[in-house]
């Protein structure tokens, strides 16, 4: 091409700028030509790869994976112009040489992106997931990238580019301290599988409390229970002890564990009144009658307080929504100067906070209502209006 157009000029009688002319024209050709070969292929390679609707080509798309890897023809066919050409040869090919590493470096940047986006499509990707380990790699293409390109520049090997870096290292270490913290946090929260999308957490120095939406080398996001989004650092959960409630989902049970006062004044050994009246609750009947004598009487000195709690657990223990086969207990705390602190532990079988609100508010509306039944009374301090209801 170079020599038919330096020939058409001479014709013409452009002698001494025929090279020139014939230079130009040569490279602008050629450019021309390269972007409309890389118009062309873009659309040749976006036609081939979506012909079946999928995931795959969609992120492919959506990521510009074909955009950038129809870029290399310009390269590719700058290469043969200048070579033709054979002038500033060594300008063509630095130029050629930088314009082939930046596509490559976006092009594996939008390939690995793409990886990420179809990963994340799987259900598998909340609890492994790999968006931290994609970042490093990410990283990594554009340091090695960054590095190629400035050894074509200064004209020098990328291998003794490497071993000036470690004189910098100390520097890099002080001015990106929070970035390197964040990376190696990150790779622990991947690593040891502490944190994953979707789970709920609570980071108690901080009073922070949510869903996690997204976890990135050096940020996790959480939504919180007031809708805001926070991005805490990664290497928060590895410097101060968080919550995470994978091990309550994952068993279906959510921990009740309430205490409320009982007014000691009003616990008393059961007089023959209480026993009768016992002996016709459902729950507590069995556990009476089998103590009681052939006259009538108690082998123990059975006290309200006592059947009281047996009565808790017997109504803990017919719940559906209790589970069994955990842990279930009513118990007396230490007694103090705001009466005797009665606990409730058991699990309900609901996780989300909603319906567990509701089985737990349940379980003591009822034993509130029936604290009167054993001649008992909750503890609470005197208010103005005592004695006047």
């Amino acid at each position: 091409m170079y020599s038919l157009i330096f020939d058409w000029a001479q014709t013409r009688g452009v002698d001494e700028p025929a090279h020139m002319v014939a230079y130009v024209a040569s490279i602008f050709i050629g450019l021309l030509a390269a972007l409309i070969v890389r118009k062309v292929s873009r659309k040749l390679l976006v036609m081939f790869f979506t012909r079946k609707k999928g995931d795959v080509s969609a992120m492919l798309v959506k990521n510009r994976f074909f955009a950038w890897l129809s870029n290399l023809t310009v390269p590719i066919i700058l290469s043969g112009v200048a070579a033709h050409v054979g002038m500033h040869s060594v300008f063509w090919s630095r130029t050629i040489a930088v314009l082939i590493v930046v596509i490559v470096m976006f092009l594996l940047d939008s390939l690995i992106r793409s990886i990420g986006d179809i990963y994340s499509m799987y259900e598998v990707s909340k609890t492994v997931p790999i968006r931290g380990a994609l970042q490093i790699l990410e990283i990594t293409v554009f340091i090695v990238g960054a590095i190629v390109l400035i050894s074509i520049f200064v004209d020098r090997s990328p291998i003794a580019l490497l071993s000036g870096l470690g004189a910098m290292t100390a520097i890099v270490t002080i001015v990106f301290k929070d970035a390197i913290l964040g990376f190696v946090a990150g790779i622990q929260l991947s690593a040891n599988d502490l944190v994953r999308v979707g789970e709920v957490i609570e980071i108690p120095p901080r009073g922070i409390g949510g869903t996690v939406l997204d976890i990135s080398l050096v940020t996790v996001k959480v939504e919180s229970f007031d809708k805001t989004i926070v991005a805490i650092p990664a290497y928060t959960f590895i410097s101060e002890p968080f919550v995470n409630r994978r091990g309550m989902i994952d068993s279906g049970a959510r921990r009740i564990m309430r205490s409320f006062n009982i007014d000691a004044n009003t616990v008393r050994v059961c007089n023959a009144d209480m026993i009768a009246k016992f002996q016709t609750m459902p729950l507590i009947s069995d556990y009476v009658q089998a103590d009681m004598t052939d006259s009538g009487t108690c082998h123990t000195n059975m006290t309200n307080i006592g059947v009281f709690r047996e009565y808790v657990t017997a109504y803990l223990r017919s719940r559906a929504d209790i589970r069994q086969d955990l842990t279930l207990m009513v118990r007396q705390l230490t007694a103090a100067d705001v009466g005797i602190p009665f606990e409730v532990f058991a699990f309900a079988t609901a996780v989300d906070l909603v319906p567990f609100e509701g089985i737990q508010s349940d379980i003591f509306d009822h034993i509130y209502a029936v604290i009167p039944e054993f001649g008992l009374r909750l503890y609470q301090r005197a208010s103005g209006y005592d004695g006047k209801l």
